[in-house]
């Protein structure tokens, strides 16, 4: 292996000239940069990953946990993310906890990670945890005593959303959850629809909210198949919430299955805004977040936190936007 010593030769100056080239840490004329850069490119130098870091005590790197890899909302927050990471030489690394988890748990730990975000809906291990919090990982999406926590306000597009229902004189309206009965409620967009339901005009009957149970499920499948229970219990249902895109395509094929077609007999709503929603036919209506801000706003946080122990950990605010398409029209019963 090429060592520094030999590109410092090379290009004729100092081995602390050439580290500060490569850290980006000092001042450097710029005549000694290039010629430090041209002696890499002629020396085909690779600087020591490992020997960097245990100078520096920490390795640049940013793990991500994720179940449901068939999501695009995560990938869309996880681009920008890791734009901004990589602008500032961070390396971004997805880890899927759908299998083999008590293997990759132990691959997360012995890679002993600056950061570890969480876009996990399912619970983690205990001693996973506080594993990470041993070797001084910055937390993301944890509990809010021991990391960031990225809220996003469904608020006031949900109040949007239930009130562009009632306008289009809805009544019957159901809500699909990708999550359990428990945590559905807890969850601001069930809770608004809940507190909210009765005040727009829509029906309160319970058995109008649809939650999973089988968190080997991804979205679509859930959305499909909690679409059929409702329209076998609920076919003169007119509208349809789902908890995000994902369940909002798998109801929607559903629809079109059972004979009836969206919007004309059933309107449905998403959360999240991927981008293949716009595409969807109909262009699905749903409740829109800046991806580029929370995603590198996540980041910002972390490198802050990374750098500056001291930074306190606190909570990161998404706003979201009600994103009118085709797949919501007025009830068919008021045309």
């Amino acid at each position: 292996m090429v060592t520094r010593a030999e590109v410092a030769c090379r290009a004729g100056v100092s081995v602390g000239t050439v580290s500060n080239v490569i850290n980006k840490k000092a001042f450097v004329k710029p005549e000694y940069v290039e010629r430090v850069k041209r002696a890499i490119e002629e020396l085909n130098y690779v600087p020591d990953f490992n020997a960097k870091s245990l100078a520096r005590r920490r390795n640049n790197h940013i793990g991500i946990a994720l179940f449901e890899m068939t999501n695009p909302y995560h990938a869309e927050v996880i681009q920008w993310l890791e734009k901004y990471a990589a602008e500032r030489d961070y390396m971004v690394t997805t880890f899927l906890l759908d299998n083999n988890t008590d293997k990759k748990y132990e691959v997360i730990c012995e890679r002993r990670l600056d950061a570890l975000v969480n876009f996990m809906t399912n619970d983690l291990p205990r001693n996973f945890i506080e594993t990470l919090k041993s070797q001084q990982t910055v937390l993301v999406n944890f509990n809010p005593q021991d990391s960031f926590v990225v809220v996003n306000d469904y608020s006031q597009s949900m109040l949007e959303c239930m009130r562009l229902l009632r306008d289009y004189g809805h009544k019957k309206v159901a809500y699909l959850s990708s999550i359990d009965s428990l945590r559905y409620k807890a969850d601001k967009r069930g809770e608004m629809f809940l507190l909210k339901r009765g005040e727009f005009g829509f029906d309160c009957a319970d058995d109008l909210i649809f939650c999973n149970d089988d968190y080997m499920l991804h979205s679509e499948e859930i959305g499909y198949r909690l679409c059929g229970k409702l329209l076998s219990c609920h076919p003169d249902v007119t509208a349809i919430f789902c908890m995000n895109d994902l369940v909002a395509f798998g109801a929607m094929r559903k629809i079109n299955e059972s004979g009836l077609s969206c919007p004309h007999d059933v309107s449905v709503l998403g959360c999240d805004d991927i981008a293949l929603g716009e595409y969807f036919n109909p262009p699905l209506t749903t409740m829109s977040f800046d991806k580029m801000k929370h995603g590198a706003s996540i980041a910002k946080k972390i490198i802050e936190k990374i750098e500056n122990s001291e930074c306190p950990y606190e909570t990161i605010v998404v706003g979201s936007e009600l994103k009118l398409r085709g797949s919501v029209a007025k009830c068919k019963y008021e045309r």
